[in-house]
């Protein structure tokens, strides 16, 4: 059972990973227009902006407006590390718990 829950871990982790290097190849993306118009802007914009636009809401949209500099992919940044590294080892550690 341990290995299935340790398997199950990894590829959760290595999903966040890889998301998180979405955000960050878009966020890239957005400073070039060129780029963000092109099949993959497209569809990391489709994949990456309803997680950022949860973070686009309130005082950071006005920030943003004002400034003209987007937070929100570090705040989103900031959350998914959170969750990777302590929410989801937990979690885990709860499960391996239980079973074991």
């Amino acid at each position: 059972m341990f290995n299935v829950i340790h398997t199950i871990y990894l590829i959760l982790t290595w999903i966040l990973w890889l998301y998180s290097l979405f955000i960050v190849i878009d966020a890239i993306m957005s400073w070039l227009p060129m780029l963000r118009n092109s099949a993959v802007g497209r569809f990391l914009d489709k994949v990456v902006n309803p997680y950022l636009n949860l973070f686009r809401r309130g005082p950071l949209a006005r920030l943003a407006y004002s400034t003209g500099i987007d937070v929100s992919p570090i705040i989103a940044l900031f959350i998914l590390y959170f969750v990777q590294n302590y929410v989801l080892i937990w979690i885990f550690n709860l499960l391996l718990r239980l079973v074991g």
